[in-house]
């Protein structure tokens, strides 16, 4: 537990200090608000972390259980928070890393958009790490109960955050703003929303499984 706590720890506060250097030494806060996606990616991770503690526990089975499934809803809500996090990359702009010399295009040795590359290389990662080890405390509750139906678990959660991203990136919608959806989707377009987040889905879900298996090396 000591290292799926420390790991994803330690690589956010390096990439606090990296915004929060931009933001003092260089008045630039451009990539602020990726500090409020680091902090949502991080309630799932924390709410795995009591739920793990809760099943651990001794208290009686109808309150664990109770407990358990309060923030385990509350979890898969706020889950897709960290996957979201690779998707912040495309605040990227290309035109901040090529100049026009000569009528060539050239890199630009500007250090600013090097150094917030680095910030959203490392807050992807971040997210990514995040994201594994917080479904993998709650894929071993389930596993200790039945493998098959703990992997379908993992699919299924691999699915919601999919569609997760595209109703935080498309509709602006948070995790706690889930019941505003339906009055939010105008125009729906069924088949382009299923596409979209089954994309996200299958990229997250190949992701968790490859961690996951260098973790049984």
């Amino acid at each position: 537990m000591k290292k799926i706590f420390l790991i994803p720890f330690s690589l956010t506060i390096v990439t606090v200090m990296l915004i929060t250097y931009e933001m003092v030494f260089y008045k630039n806060g451009q990539t602020s608000f990726l500090l409020l996606n680091l902090f949502l990616a991080w309630i799932p991770l924390l709410l795995s972390f009591l739920i793990f503690l809760i099943y651990r526990s001794g208290i009686r089975p109808v309150l664990k259980s109770t407990f358990m499934m309060l923030f385990g809803v509350i979890w898969l809500f706020f889950y897709p928070n960290a996957p979201y996090l690779m998707t912040d990359i495309i605040h990227i702009q290309p035109s901040d890393y090529m100049v026009l010399k000569d009528h060539v295009f050239a890199y630009s040795f500007r250090f600013i958009p090097w150094f917030e590359l680095a910030q959203f290389i490392l807050t992807t990662f971040t997210g990514i790490i995040i994201g594994f080890f917080s479904l993998f405390i709650i894929h071993r509750i389930f596993d200790d109960r039945n493998k098959i139906v703990s992997w379908i678990f993992v699919i299924f959660v691999s699915m919601m955050s999919g569609f997760g991203i595209y109703v935080g990136r498309f509709l602006r919608l948070n995790s706690w703003e889930i019941l505003s959806i339906f009055s939010t989707v105008k125009g729906f377009e069924f088949f382009k929303i299923i596409e979209f987040s089954s994309f996200f889905g299958i990229i997250w879900f190949l992701i968790y499984l490859s961690l996951y298996m260098l973790d049984q090396i």
